[in-house]
């Protein structure tokens, strides 16, 4: 049977930089938002809380939600099997850092997580951030000029 996740990220800025994970499988280094799955009994501003505490070590004040963005991996990904397809629902909260350590020191980092770096916002596209879709987004929010649209769509 094929199930839908729901997920978080939080979307953290902080004097034009962006909070990010740093990720690598083989080669392949990325950037994205700290976040991850829901759990079950679990509320969103909750999950935002507990990743960002696995993720990054630090406490997050989840503020509003920004964005629903979905990822149906068969749009995206061509030679994938159907029994590898997936679907999910990630929800995008601005979040606040109680306060900022000089350094982060994760509790439960992913496997691939290899660190927790600031990103200047006005270089997102000068690296490998996923998802690219996503940076004008970002750096509307930074200039103060957000988009209104909460649902941005299956977007990779």
């Amino acid at each position: 049977m094929y199930k839908i996740r729901s997920s978080v990220k939080a979307l953290i800025i902080h004097n034009h930089h962006l909070l990010t994970i740093e990720k690598q499988s083989g080669d392949n280094k990325k950037y994205i938002m700290p976040g991850g799955g829901q759990d079950f009994n679990e509320t969103l501003s909750d999950a935002v809380a507990r990743e960002c505490m696995e993720e990054l070590g630090v406490k997050v004040e989840a503020g509003r939600l920004l964005w629903v963005r979905e990822f149906i991996s068969k749009n995206h990904i061509s030679d994938q099997l159907m029994d590898n397809q997936g679907h999910i629902v990630e929800h995008i909260f601005e979040a606040f850092l109680k306060e900022i350590p000089e350094k982060f020191e994760p509790k439960q980092p992913d496997s691939t997580q290899k660190a927790v770096v600031w990103l200047p916002i006005d270089q997102l596209l000068d690296v490998n951030y996923y998802p690219k879709e996503m940076i004008p987004l970002i750096q509307g929010i930074n200039s103060g000029n957000g988009v209104l649209e909460v649902y941005v769509g299956d977007i990779n």
